[in-house]
C-alpha cells in the first residue's frame, strides 16, 4: 500500500509532468480510493503507478489525460457530514463517489492505495463480456502484456461478426465490475478498432 499525497507530481506516460494531485475520490461503501483529481481532470486509479521519488505516473499520454472529464463533470459529491479528515489532510482534499453507501458514524477516508501493476485487471479473463455503454461489443479472448508484464491491450472477439478479433487499448477500460469490462468507446470508435494480428514466433 502506498500513501497518496496532496500536491505530489503526476507524470504522463512520456515522462512529462501532467500536474499535481488535488483531491482523492473515495468510495465510502468499498472504503477505497477510486480516482485522483489532477489538474482538474479525473484519473481512474487503475491508470496510476508509483514513480518513486518522482511521485506518481499515469499510463496515459498527455493528450489522453487532457481528454479525461473534469471533476465537476464526473458526478462526484462532497464528503458526507460524518467524514473526518485524516491527519495531514482536509475534507476539501476529498470527493465522494455519488450514490455510495453512506453511514452515520464518524468515517475516516483512506489515503492509501495498492498501485501494483496489473492488479486491477486480475478479474478480466477469457470470456469476460466487453461493454461500450449499454451495448455488448464482444468478449475477451486474451490480454496482451508488455515486457514488464503490464497489461497493455485486450484482444476481443466482436459480437455477431463471426469471431472477428480486434484490439482495445487498456487505457480505454473504464472499470471492471465482476467479470464485465466497460470500455470508453463510441459506435465509430468500435467500428475503427484495429484487427488483431498474432505475431509469428
Amino acid at each position: 500500500m502506498r500513501a497518496l499525497r496532496i500536491g505530489e507530481d503526476v507524470l504522463a506516460s512520456d515522462g512529462s509532468r501532467f500536474g499535481q494531485v488535488e483531491r482523492l475520490v473515495v468510495d465510502e461503501g468499498a472504503h477505497q480510493v477510486t480516482h485522483l483529481v489532477v489538474d482538474d481532470r479525473v484519473i481512474p486509479l487503475e491508470h496510476i503507478r508509483d514513480a518513486g521519488p518522482d511521485g506518481l505516473s499515469a499510463d496515459l499520454s498527455p493528450d489522453e489525460l487532457s481528454k479525461l472529464p473534469r471533476h465537476e463533470e464526473a458526478g462526484f459529491a462532497a464528503p458526507g457530514e460524518h467524514w473526518q479528515a485524516p491527519p495531514g489532510y482536509g475534507l476539501a482534499n476529498f470527493l465522494a463517489v455519488a450514490g455510495a453507501l453512506l453511514g452515520n458514524a464518524p468515517y475516516l477516508p483512506p489515503v492509501e492505495a495498492d498501485l501494483t501493476p496489473g492488479e486491477v485487471f486480475h478479474e478480466i479473463s477469457a470470456g469476460s463480456p466487453v461493454w461500450a455503454g449499454d451495448n455488448r461489443i464482444g468478449h475477451v479472448v486474451e490480454l496482451l502484456t508488455n515486457d514488464r508484464g503490464r497489461t497493455t491491450e485486450l484482444v476481443i472477439a466482436r459480437e455477431g461478426l463471426l469471431g472477428k478479433q480486434v484490439v482495445v487499448p487498456i487505457a480505454k477500460v473504464i472499470e471492471v465490475v465482476g467479470v464485465n469490462v466497460q470500455v470508453e468507446l463510441n459506435e465509430t470508435d468500435v467500428a475503427l478498432l484495429e484487427p488483431y494480428r498474432r505475431e509469428e514466433a
